[in-house]
Parts: structure tokens; C-alpha cells; sequence
């Protein structure tokens, strides 16, 4: 199978999973807005809180992912000379630039918009466990295997109503469909699991009157492609992420309401250059997470959730 015909099935096959739960996603935003309103609170302020709590949970749930599972590395790792795991660990500093509802604005018309930098460091380690075929000369690494996994801190200012910094984790796996070779470019597909701690934004007692908490977990698919060109490495990626959990709204004077079961997803695209010195090797990549969908009953207000998120790394890895 040539290369660009891989690229498109899995470009398709991610196409195929982001595109189902919408209808789901939006349903259950509606759904816990209603229960909210039920309770006693405004409409339009429980569809914020309901629409906040949404993009809330994809604004962490993207930082404990970015973009590419290992940085700098299209191709899996492979074993030592056939017999010993090759291992490699590494760190990340990241960004995402976001925006949310400003929870603390006051008044009955929808909140302003409150942007800010949300910055993250990550901890990463890959363990190549299997070396896969070579189907012909040159052509190797095809179902290699590496296993993956990360801990991340979040740092969620209190100055923009968070409260408190958050960790996170990541397992999974990284499949290779070819090794990087003289050539061929590296291509891999990763399916990996994340975990964060519950994080909360807003105040019900404040001037607003309005705070949402979300407990989310990440099921990411990553699909990257690159090539080193001497010293200087290229990577290109796509992914997809699903956003699960619960999820909990706090208007002021009402009880609070929980669907424990909130989901949505995301489209990603990343690419990046690397610095490779031996077993040292400098990254960085910029990304674009795409928007989550207007909300009928919360539109041309200040807060337009169908704006993506842009977002970026630098890296280094350490390959023994």
C-alpha cells in the first residue's frame, strides 16, 4: 500500500469517528441546561454554564494531549539491536491559548469573553517493545510497537477563577505503519487514555454567580508522518479526541446539576521541526484544535464556541 493511500484511510478513519457524536454532544449540553433551569436559575445563564463546562473540558483535556505522542518522532522506536527495548524520555512545555465565558461578569445579558494563556509541563516516557516486518528492503517497522505514557501539570491561574493547578496522566500505545528509511518518510498511528483531576472554574457566590467543575478523560488518536532531512527533522499530524466525564453547573441561588456521562470531540492538526544530535533531540510544534459548535440559544454572544484553539510545544528527548 503506497504511502498517501495510508494517509488517507487514516485520515478517513478519523474523520469517520469525529463526525458521529455530535448530535449526542449537543443533546446533552441542551439536556443539562434544561435540568439547570428546572432548578430555578435564568436560561440564558445555565446554557453558559452548560455551553463553559463544555469548552472547559476541551481546553484541559487538548493541554494533557497536543500534538504528537512522542515529540519530533513520526517513527516508532524500535529495540536495541533486536533484543532490548529501546527507551526514550523526555520533557514538554506547552501552551494553548484559549478563551472561556468570563464567569465573574456580572449582569442578565451573556458574560463577556475572558481570554488567557494556559501553559503546561509534561513528562514523557516510550519503551519500544517490538521491532515489526520489513516487507521489502527499506521498507521496515510495518506494526512495530512502542508503549507511551505522560504526566502532565497544568497551571490554571486563580487570577481567571480557576482554582487551583491540576495533574493529569497518559497511557497507551504508538503503532508503527513505516520506519523512517533513506526512502521513506516515518509514519505511526497512537491510540492513547488520559486522566485528569477535577478542575473547577468560576464562583457561584461571586459577582457572576455562576462556576462549572469538570472531570475529564481523553480518548486520542494521533496519526503523524515525518521525515529528518540531516540534522533537521520535519513532522506532520492529524488527530482526533473524544472528551468524557462529568460534568457539574453552580448558579447562584439554585442547587447544583451533574451529567456524569458529558462528551464531545475535537479535530486536531500539528506539525513541528526537531534538532537531532544523536541520542539528544530538540522540538517544536504548533497546532490547531478545532471549535466545538455553536450552541442554538447562545449565539453572536461574546463567547463564540465554534472558534478553535491554537497551541504549541517545545521539547526534548533523550533516546537510549
Amino acid at each position: 500500500m503506497k504511502i498517501p493511500r495510508v494517509l488517507a484511510v487514516l485520515a478517513a478513519s478519523i474523520g469517520s469517528l469525529a463526525d458521529a457524536p455530535p448530535a449526542r454532544a449537543q443533546s446533552a449540553l441542551e439536556e443539562l441546561a434544561a435540568r439547570c433551569v428546572a432548578q430555578g436559575a435564568p436560561a440564558i445563564r445555565c446554557r453558559e454554564l452548560a455551553v463553559t463546562a463544555r469548552s472547559l473540558q476541551g481546553t484541559v483535556g487538548v493541554l494533557t494531549g497536543l500534538g504528537s505522542e512522542v515529540p519530533g518522532s513520526p517513527s516508532t522506536l524500535g529495540r536495541r539491536l533486536g533484543t532490548s527495548p529501546r527507551i526514550a524520555v523526555g520533557g514538554r512545555a506547552a501552551f494553548a491559548h484559549v478563551g472561556l465565558p468570563d464567569l465573574a461578569d456580572p449582569g442578565t445579558e451573556p458574560s463577556r469573553k475572558a481570554s488567557f494563556v494556559l501553559p503546561v509541563l509534561q513528562a514523557d516516557v516510550a519503551v519500544g517493545v517490538f521491532d515489526g516486518f520489513y516487507v521489502m528492503p527499506t521498507v521496515g517497522g510495518v506494526l512495530s510497537l512502542d508503549l507511551l505514557a505522560r504526566t502532565s501539570v497544568l497551571f490554571l491561574p486563580a487570577s481567571e477563577g480557576f482554582d487551583g493547578n491540576a495533574t493529569g496522566w497518559s497511557v497507551g500505545a504508538r503503532l508503527g505503519i513505516l520506519r523512517e528509511s533513506f526512502t521513506l518518510p516515518g509514519v505511526s498511528v497512537s491510540l492513547t487514555r488520559r486522566g485528569l483531576e477535577a478542575v473547577r472554574f468560576g464562583d457561584p457566590t461571586g459577582p457572576g454567580g455562576g462556576a462549572v467543575e469538570v472531570d475529564p478523560t481523553v480518548m486520542s488518536v494521533r496519526a503523524t508522518v515525518g521525515k529528518d532531512l540531516l540534522s533537521v527533522g520535519l513532522l506532520a499530524g492529524m488527530g482526533w479526541d473524544r472528551y468524557s466525564g462529568s460534568a457539574t453547573l453552580r448558579a447562584a441561588g439554585v442547587g447544583a446539576v451533574s451529567d456524569p456521562s458529558y462528551e464531545h470531540t475535537r479535530r486536531l492538526l500539528f506539525g513541528g521541526a526537531s534538532l537531532n544530535f544523536l541520542v539528544l533531540q530538540l522540538a517544536a510544534e504548533v497546532g490547531w484544535a478545532t471549535g466545538q459548535g455553536a450552541v442554538d440559544g447562545y449565539r453572536g454572544t461574546p463567547f463564540d464556541a465554534a472558534k478553535g484553539t491554537a497551541y504549541g510545544s517545545i521539547a526534548f528527548r533523550l533516546t537510549i
